[in-house]
């Protein structure tokens, strides 16, 4: 029954991405996130779904008059430039005995990621105002607000005892990366819940926060439960009332201490002697120890995509199987130390392009929602750079569309800005009483 009614649903989506694109990368969008025909069953889950609207989303981009240029801005270049340094880290697998063994694996994950960009890049274009931008964000953050109440429901019929999970066979099947993108889906739904002008639309975003959290901490996820505490607290910092802030702060600490199962505090209990005891932590460190070997030796186009293989853990002398278990270690060993950097510095990029966003327009009577969507992509940033330090999630599909975020960002505050502040002038202009000097 659900393999059906998702067709139902399917096939009219297709030949609207033809005709209207940003439709098509909204459901690009539902797809990615939501991944609804995981949550199916039969020949459905096997469908090249996100091939057959990312189709006719690129020819109709050929043809429709709304879209634009992605904005030239300090982002983009930084995001081409990571992309092309992708391309070059993969042809060095090719060429090099090294890392050929797993050149498949290479060029497989090397496709992955550039469909990933592709997208990024399709989205820059497509999204040319701020309702466009409205309704990409509740596409985005509506399908976290599903998975959130979903996990509550676990949560509250199984009295915390389960773990939560993302839609299998996906970014968030493993739940850490679930919990990594719920952190990041939280100032989402704190943006839309003070952006939007419906109060039902306001209410929902309102009460997904809560759920949010508990989603997290369902999790069991101790990299995540660290990314909420840290998003948590800039959160209460970066609070107009600091003072409240700090008090929700420890309210929410400590009721979720106090309600949380057993099993759960004595897991996080274990972050203080992880290193010594615990086998998934020490599992990290070895990881580490290998990245930054490999780097060492290979500091400029690194191992390339998948490097983390068996016979390379063998050369190095490391007794592991398992991934980078970081973002910034995935990226020195799989793209060298330029790869690194250019990761960094697009993050910083847009961080700082956010913190001026927020600045100029947080006052802003007309403007404002910029402000609002640059704290947000901060938050998001956050998070990500705390729960990114223990999940090898470099290539995460949502962190690029925070990337875009702020391209768009930025396009739209030159566009409207020049728009706005005419207008304003003119009513100023009306309003001030003309004054006659007599000779």
């Amino acid at each position: 029954m659900r393999a059906y009614l998702f067709l139902a649903i399917l096939i009219p989506l297709i030949p609207m991405a033809l005709f209207s694109p940003f439709s098509g990368l909204l459901t690009y969008t539902w797809i990615s996130f939501f991944n609804p025909h995981e949550q199916t069953y039969g020949f459905t889950r096997t469908l090249p779904v996100a091939l057959l609207i990312v189709g006719p989303t690129l020819v109709g981009l050929l043809f429709t008059r709304r879209r634009q240029a992605p904005p030239f801005t300090r982002e983009t270049v930084l995001l081409a430039l990571l992309w092309l340094w992708f391309c070059l880290t993969t042809l060095n697998v090719y060429m090099s005995l090294t890392f050929a063994h797993h050149w498949d694996d290479t060029l497989q994950q090397f496709e992955f990621v550039s469909k990933i960009l592709l997208m990024v890049f399709v989205s820059m274009m497509l999204v040319i105002d701020s309702r466009r931008l409205r309704f990409w964000y509740w596409v985005t953050a509506g399908s976290f607000v599903f998975f959130a109440l979903k996990s509550t429901i676990i949560g509250a019929l199984t009295g915390g005892q389960l773990r939560v999970y993302g839609p299998p066979k996906t970014m968030l099947a493993d739940n850490n990366d679930f919990g990594l993108a719920m952190n990041m889906a939280l100032p989402m739904f704190l943006c839309l819940a003070r952006t939007e002008q419906s109060p039902i639309v306001r209410w929902i975003f309102r009460a997904a926060i809560p759920m949010g959290i508990i989603s997290v901490v369902l999790t069991f996820s101790r990299g995540a439960m660290l990314g909420l505490m840290f998003l948590l607290f800039v959160w209460a910092m970066k609070s107009r009332h600091k003072v409240l802030g700090a008090v929700i702060l420890v309210f929410v600490v400590t009721v979720v201490f106090i309600a949380a199962p057993d099993s759960w505090t004595e897991r996080m209990k274990t972050i203080r002697t992880a290193p010594q005891t615990d086998l998934s932590a020490q599992s990290r460190i070895r990881s580490w120890t290998f990245a930054y070997d490999l780097a060492r030796d290979h500091p400029v186009f690194g191992g390339g995509f998948e490097t983390f293989t068996i016979p390379l853990y063998q050369y190095y002398g490391v007794n592991d199987t398992h991934g980078p278990h970081s973002i910034y270690f995935q990226m020195m060993a799989e793209h060298g130390f330029p790869g690194l950097f250019i990761f960094l510095g697009l993050i910083a990029s847009c961080y700082w392009s956010c913190r001026k966003l927020v600045r100029q327009y947080r006052d802003h009577p007309s403007l404002s929602y910029l402000a609002e969507y640059g704290r947000m992509v901060q938050l998001s940033l956050a998070t990500y750079l705390v729960s990114g330090a223990f999940l090898g999630r470099g290539y995460f599909d949502l962190f690029y569309q925070i990337v875009a975020t702020v391209v768009i960002l930025k396009g739209l505050a030159r566009k409207e800005s020049t728009i706005v502040q005419p207008e304003e002038e003119v009513r100023l202009h009306e309003s001030t009483p003309l004054v006659i000097q007599s000779a």
